[in-house]
């Protein structure tokens, strides 16, 4: 740590430190941790930032969610030219992104309650993008899942073609 870190945190209390100098307010909540210095600890927000990593992570799942389910859906409702061009990227980008899904839920056991509202939220917008890149009317895709989450997370599903 510098001697101008140093001498910033030895003159502000962890909370104002938080506001004016995360990363050394993140440097010195870590070692009063390692160090059992509970005196030392901001608890609001370090319990603040612990669940922000929570969200953070849920995010991420989401995300991967969201990504897959666009490209499944491009797959399925491309026109055919769109399709002939884009279709091995598309598979490509599912396969990853179920990748993702599977190692993030796997990592985050905690999240799988969640998941099933999360894939409706997250094909309503996987939805969407995809009826804006195809430049789609809003009655061309389903408003509800045409796909169960156990048939898009299985890596031999590609969804039929409707065009």
């Amino acid at each position: 740590m510098s001697k101008a870190s140093k001498i910033a945190s030895a003159t502000l209390p962890p909370a104002e430190l938080y506001e004016r100098d995360y990363y050394t307010w993140t440097q010195e909540q870590a070692r009063a941790l390692r160090e059992h210095r509970i005196e030392e600890l901001d608890w609001t927000n370090v319990a603040e930032e612990i669940e922000d990593l929570g969200k953070s992570e849920r995010n991420a799942l989401r995300s991967r969610l969201v990504r897959l389910l666009e490209h499944l859906l491009k797959y399925a409702h491309a026109r055919e030219r769109m399709f002939e061009n884009n279709a091995r990227g598309w598979e490509l980008s599912a396969r990853n992104s179920r990748d993702g899904f599977r190692d993030r839920l796997e990592e985050n056991p905690g999240l799988r309650p969640q998941v099933d509202d999360m894939y409706v939220r997250a094909y309503r917008e996987a939805r969407n993008i995809t009826l804006k890149a195809l430049r789609l009317p809003d009655s061309a895709i389903p408003e509800a899942p045409p796909w169960t989450l156990d048939e898009i997370i299985d890596d031999s599903f590609l969804p039929r073609r409707d065009i």
